[in-house]
């Protein structure tokens, strides 16, 4: 199975398994059913993953990223930012460049990725919902700012968050770290639509 193969198989089963129930009824959002052609359309060209309603009946898009507990000593939530060698010039930007939705659903589960493992996942060790339209916004205002670094971590400088670019070991793509407590220090609440044990 290749990586993104794999690591969407296990974002699938967090989110049946796990998410739905210990996440989405506790923020009160309810699943929306969407035609399978259209959901893959949202998915490949706007980074949408589902689409709920919320506890005011309004129409909210989610992105989903899971990771196993390998990750939990880490401190931010991530989206892809490129693909440089994929063969498709239109998905060389990835997430970061595309991405629509309103909140992104980030969570370390307690267990391991791993199709023999799976049993391990019974619950989360954090998880936050961050207002991507809030970053996106930041991020126009020349406040939230992408460098290449040899920095692996989010830092502050001149009241902006500086992000670096990683790189993913495979080279199949990089990704931007969004380091919570540090978006917390900057702009407060607002960003951060609910947590458990980022902060």
């Amino acid at each position: 199975m290749k990586k993104y193969e794999a690591d969407r198989s296990f974002t699938n089963y967090v989110h049946t398994h796990l998410a739905i129930s210990k996440i989405y009824s506790e923020l009160g959002w309810k699943i929306k059913h969407i035609a399978v052609k259209e959901l893959e359309r949202i998915d490949m060209h706007e980074g949408i993953d589902y689409v709920v309603s919320d506890k005011e009946n309004k129409t909210r898009y989610i992105q989903e990223r899971f990771r196993d507990n390998h990750y939990k000593d880490f401190n931010d939530a991530t989206l892809r930012y490129r693909r440089d060698y994929n063969k498709h010039k239109s998905r060389v930007k990835s997430e970061f460049y595309k991405i629509k939705a309103d909140y992104l659903l980030y969570g370390i589960t307690n267990g391991k990725k791993f199709e023999d493992q799976r049993h391990s996942l019974t619950g989360f060790i954090k998880w936050v919902v961050l207002d991507l339209d809030f970053i996106r916004q930041q991020f126009r205002k020349g406040n939230l700012k992408v460098e290449n670094s040899k920095r692996f971590t989010c830092w502050i400088d001149d009241n902006k968050l500086i992000c670096p670019i990683n790189f993913n070991e495979d080279t199949s793509s990089s990704f931007i770290p969004l380091d919570i407590k540090l978006i917390k220090q900057l702009w407060g609440s607002a960003p951060i639509m609910a947590q458990k044990g980022f902060l």
